[in-house]
């Protein structure tokens, strides 16, 4: 615009705050906010020089946001102007401009302001409309209510972040940086508004002034966490912390203390709208797939019951003696009997995404599993519901063995008739597949899954004698504890419902079994200890446990584990939603891609070969976190078949009609060496072998194999010389 049609503009916004009633907005105006502080909109009619066609640069027509600030009190008045403190336009004013010279486009451009009675009467301030922006409070509020996606909520806290930053640097103070001043524009732009309350300095804000303006932001804690290290870049200082958390506990008082300063003003309804209680937010992250955790760890344990400790403990007390008794009898049994049909044990998880399914199929065409799983997820739409449907019955009708989870979220979980009516939909659906398993629930035991105590884990449970009814050919597995944490798990399986009991002596049991999504505690490989206890052992314990439900199998299916791989951020499980700036610390699970494939094999074979676990599943055949196959980071990347998936492969195909025999060695000498034998159908001995030892040792000799060996191959199936070393990954030996 040329600087005649801008004064031009200027004195027409001049003319119109000048005919404005202070008592009510213009005939024809479109009121944004009702209330003390008027705001509307006008529009103008066009320039002279667009109408006539003189400027291709004139804008057609322009329309003006008007915000009415009350009269101040003779009180207030007066101490403003003993003080030298211009009135609320004025204010505005100067800052909108400071704002727009240091930052441009940072917020709506100021085009005029009209004082009455001397600053003693109300005020006007106006600025160009910016059109289409929404505050971030409203973005969030349908974020929230979409369940996300976690990635898109993490690029807008980004982009508000950087922003604030910016704002910051170049001086400028807000002072009411709430999520409903902070507005976000379709072209990518974050803008404020509402800026009597700033304050201008010549150089970047102090840490303290930064903490007093960003204590406002309503965020969840852990993701207000994020967004302080986007801010920063780097861990924010400790000053900055601790100012911002004494500025949020002022602000909290204020807010609730309004009522009292002000009995006799009741301000309109807000128009932004209201948020759910922070127990409330799920969001699903699409990278890692898996809900993610909105509050730090403190603030999970303020909204989670008193029973999450005492009934766990109470669980433990009364089953005790009998499971400690059970659990040695299991762990020394381990390894003493033959396993049948070892590779049909075996299950893989497929995420059957409509993006990418076909592209599942090729690679589980190559890696050839016995058994596959697949998720159905309450939070889906329905097109999606149908596609995975679809696709488990194109599973079964290419000959695989298919089992499923039911997978709860938080609306879920606060209805239990809604979730109800979800796997009446799933396994309704799933008729004429004969499944395998069926995981009911998953996770119950971390919070970001829905659960915030045991009446939520009870109303859901609750359920499975109807449903067992409806659908009696399906083999329900529950109540899925995630990791190592057996006493939660004790206490989960009290909470079976009595309607379950079984009806007849000899009759079958109504649960298939214990699902168990045991992580092995992420720490390394699954022989390492956590506490008392290796992968067998914990797999022994379960059992244990079983054995005090009485309407349960004395079966352990661990239904989902995996190692994260070092290096693949946010899509890590351990690294979602928001990878720390900095280095991680000592405790960081991730392992490099050699070492998960390594890892992997091992756990399956003890876990199957001890009879502690009856199926085992990895999860998942492709993901660029945690996957067999490497999806990478970015849409449309080729994919990549990681170790693991050629290590998981040779498993396959070398224990074809395979049983488990025996295990002569089982990690005990100095060498630290395992060897397991088999025999296939037609006679033929296989061997598998490992050590778990710092340094590498010689390979097992033909009198420990119990044959001599024709070919040797190592973890993925290539032959290698019988002079190479035995050590982490396992050496499969052939008769």
């Amino acid at each position: 615009m040329t600087i005649s049609h801008a004064s031009d503009l200027r004195s027409r916004v001049a003319a119109l705050l000048r005919s404005l009633d202070p008592a009510a907005p213009p005939s024809g105006a479109r009121v944004l906010q009702n209330g003390r502080n008027l705001t509307f909109a006008v529009a103008l009619p066009p320039l002279d020089g667009a109408s006539q066609g003189e400027s291709d640069s004139a804008p057609a027509s322009v329309t003006v946001v008007v915000k009415r600030f009350p009269a101040p009190s003779r009180v207030r008045a007066r101490l403003a102007a003993l003080a030298g403190i211009p009135p609320k336009a004025t204010r505005s004013h100067r800052a909108a401009a400071f704002l727009c010279a240091r930052l441009p486009g940072s917020t709506p451009e100021p085009l005029g302001l009209l004082e009455l009675g001397g600053g003693a009467g109300p005020s006007f301030f106006a600025t160009r409309e910016e059109p289409g922006i929404v505050s971030l409070s409203r973005r969030l509020a349908a974020l929230y209510a979409a369940h996300g996606p976690c990635p898109d909520l993490m690029a807008l806290l980004r982009r508000v972040a950087d922003f604030c930053r910016a704002m910051h640097d170049a001086g400028f103070f807000h002072g009411d940086l709430g999520n409903q001043n902070i507005q976000l524009a379709p072209d990518g732009r974050v803008l404020v508004l509402d800026l009597n309350r700033s304050r201008q300095f010549q150089g970047a804000l102090s840490h303290r002034l930064r903490a007093r303006d960003l204590s406002r932001i309503a965020l969840p804690s852990d993701f207000l966490r994020c967004f302080f290290e986007m801010y920063w870049g780097k861990p924010p200082p400790r000053d900055f912390l601790k100012a911002e958390r004494t500025f949020r506990r002022r602000f909290a008082i204020h807010s609730a203390t309004r009522r009292l300063r002000h009995p006799f003003r009741h301000p309109p309804p807000s128009p932004e709208p209201k948020y759910p209680a922070d127990p409330d937010i799920w969001i699903w992250d699409t990278k890692s797939e898996q809900a993610v955790s909105a509050l730090v760890s403190r603030d999970r344990r303020r909204w989670q019951s008193v029973s999450r400790v005492i009934l766990p403990i109470l669980a433990i007390a009364r089953a005790w003696p009998s499971v400690r008794r059970r659990m040695r009898h299991f762990r020394v049994q381990a390894f003493g009997r033959p396993v049948l049909d070892v590779r049909s044990r075996f299950f893989v998880s497929l995420s059957c995404d409509p993006s990418r399914f076909s592209s599942e199929l090729d690679h589980l065409a190559h890696l050839d599993p016995p058994g596959v799983h697949v998720r159905f997820c309450a939070h889906e739409d329905s097109e999606t519901l149908d596609f995975k449907l679809d696709a488990a019955r194109k599973l079964h009708s290419l000959g695989r063995n298919v089992a499923v989870s039911l997978v709860q979220d938080r609306d879920s979980v606060r209805d239990p008739a809604r979730w109800e009516r979800f796997c009446d939909r799933v396994l309704c659906g799933l008729d004429g597949v004969p499944l395998v398993w069926c995981e009911y629930l998953h996770a119950v035991n971390r919070s970001k899954w829905g659960f915030w105590n045991f009446g939520e884990l009870r109303r859901l449970l609750a359920l499975l004698p109807t449903l067992r009814s409806r659908h009696p050919a399906v083999p329900f597995l529950a109540p899925s504890v995630i990791d190592f944490e057996w006493d939660f798990l004790a206490a989960a399986l009290r909470l079976l419902p009595p309607g379950l009991a079984t009806a007849a002596p000899g009759a079958p049991k109504p649960l298939a079994g214990l699902s168990a999504e045991l992580y092995v505690d992420r720490r390394g490989a699954p022989e390492n200890y956590q506490g008392r206890f290796d992968a067998v052992g914990k797999l022994a314990l379960f059992r244990a446990l079983i054995c005090q439900c009485p309407v349960m199998d004395d079966r352990v299916v661990v239904t989902e584990f995996n190692w994260p791989v070092a290096g693949t951020g946010e899509w890590s499980p351990v690294g979602s939603p928001f990878v720390s700036p900095g280095p991680r610390g000592p405790g960081d699970p991730s392992v490099d891609e050699n070492t998960a494939a390594a890892f992997a094999v091992r756990y399956m074979l003890l876990g199957v070969c001890s009879g502690n676990a009856s199926a085992m599943c990895f999860w998942s055949l492709a993901a660029h976190g945690f996957g067999l196959v490497d999806t990478g980071a970015a849409v449309g990347e080729s994919w990549r078949e990681r170790p693991a998936f050629a290590a998981l492969r040779f498993l396959f195909r070398a224990l074809r009609d395979a049983d488990f025999a025996e295990a002569p060695l089982r990690g005990n000498g100095a060498d630290r060496v395992w060897l397991l034998r088999f025999i296939q159908r037609s006679g033929r001995r296989v061997a598998v072998a490992w050590t778990t030892g710092a340094e590498p040792v010689v390979q097992p000799s033909p009198g420990q194999l119990g044959f001599a060996p024709s070919l040797v191959c190592d973890i993925g199936g290539t032959p290698v010389l019988p002079l190479l070393p035995l050590a982490g990954a396992p050496f499969w030996f052939f008769e």
